[in-house]
């Protein structure tokens, strides 16, 4: 995610010409940024939101055009927290427009990287080949590595998908080259995953096990939270498959739908606890899951579009 960084002015030696003095609307706009950036590392959603609206709209004020698409671009992706992916893929598409005008291509790219992991979450399929139609004979010129990896995982999840796991793999597999390119820490935490998935989806949870554990790995190093419980979910639903140390399963399965709990991630967490019965019903421990039974009934039960 894009961010700004406070801009410090430092007094001059006295043998150099004093620094012009900053126009106070570019002040402005700085400190309006600098606020947005920090209301979004914490998480503070609907504030970072506003905040970053009004970024937006005082850089529209100064004709800058970078900054004002940098503001949209995070305002669409605070929005996204939000669930409001529809007014975000407007803001995207605005910053598309102003990055396209300016030539900032790298900058265009993670919009439009944002833009298909948006249309693919809200299950947007036309709309998701309509772009991967335009990007992907892009892409062959495409000479950053970590844009490159990011579009490529993007690939091939969309690919496994539509069940195609031989092209799904490749890409995910060329992601990973090209995270590892980058040192791109969090790129490659999030392939991992992916070729996790790839790999349970296959039928071959051991080797899904032993991706998990190397994703696990490096979301902790980042402490990214939410990749964590992923990992821990993922963990649990590998060893739940192959059918041994079910009592590990359930205590990975547990932890992941107590942290989707704490990270207000509903749906994750349905899908964690349906898990979790599963595991609970093999072991034959029928007083523990009805408790299960019970937390699924009523967060079933519950308006989907609200968070628990």
């Amino acid at each position: 995610m894009a961010v700004f960084t406070a801009f410090v002015l430092l007094p001059g030696c006295s043998s150099t010409k004093p620094v012009a003095p900053v126009p106070a609307a570019v002040s402005q706009a700085r400190l309006q940024a600098d606020n947005a950036a920090k209301l979004t590392g914490a998480g503070n959603w609907t504030a970072a939101a506003r905040a970053w609206q009004q970024t937006a709209e005082d850089y529209a004020l100064l004709n800058d055009r970078a900054n004002e698409a940098i503001a949209w671009h995070n305002l669409a992706q605070a929005q996204r927290e939000l669930g409001q992916t529809a007014s975000a893929r407007t803001r995207l598409e605005q910053a598309a427009a102003l990055n396209l005008d300016s030539g900032r291509t790298n900058e265009w790219w993670r919009n439009q990287i944002v833009l298909l992991q948006i249309e693919r979450q809200d299950q947007e399929n036309a709309a998701v080949e309509k772009r991967l139609a335009l990007l992907t004979p892009l892409a062959i010129s495409l000479s950053a590595a970590e844009l490159r990896g990011l579009f490529l995982n993007e690939l091939g999840l969309w690919q496994m998908r539509q069940s195609d796991m031989v092209h799904a793999e490749a890409a995910f597999r060329q992601a990973e080259q090209a995270f590892l390119k980058a040192n791109h820490a969090p790129g490659l935490a999030a392939v991992l995953a992916n070729r996790a998935q790839w790999a349970l989806a296959q039928g071959r949870p051991i080797e899904a096990l032993a991706v998990w554990r190397s994703a696990l790995s490096r979301y902790e190093s980042l402490a990214d939270a939410r990749g964590i419980a992923l990992c821990l979910a993922g963990l649990g639903r590998a060893q739940l498959a192959v059918g041994t140390a079910l009592d590990q399963a359930e205590s990975h399965l547990r932890r992941a739908a107590e942290n989707y709990r704490r990270l207000n991630l509903k749906p994750e967490r349905i899908a964690t606890l349906k898990a979790l019965l599963e595991c609970l019903d093999l072991e034959k421990k029928t007083v523990a899951a009805d408790p299960v039974r019970e937390k699924l009934k009523s967060l079933t039960a519950s308006d989907p579009t609200k968070k628990e």
